[in-house]
């Protein structure tokens, strides 16, 4: 399988995320959870990002069908993002 990374841009506290192993929940195509392997969730401002694993099988729907994105071996690094545009989400 090639490699897909979800990137997602979050408000929340980048610690607190870490701790807990999962992000918010996204808009999210179910043909696309099934290709994602890792997972970058970027601060804001771009200036750092967790990276990890996808957990596919720990990550889980909502009742507005939104995915509650898990992940393995996560690890905060710095970064340069930057988003365009309002979609919080994007694939890579």
């Amino acid at each position: 399988m090639a490699k897909l990374t979800l990137q997602v841009r979050t408000n929340d506290n980048l610690l607190d995320l870490l701790a807990k192993s999962e992000s918010g929940d996204w808009v999210i195509a179910e043909d696309r959870v099934q290709r994602i392997t890792h997972v970058q969730v970027i601060n804001f401002v771009g200036s750092q990002m967790i990276e990890g694993i996808f957990d596919r099988s720990a990550s889980y729907r909502k009742e507005d069908n939104r995915l509650v994105v898990k992940f393995l071996d996560g690890r905060i690094v710095n970064c340069n993002v930057q988003f365009v545009g309002q979609n919080p989400v994007r694939y890579i």
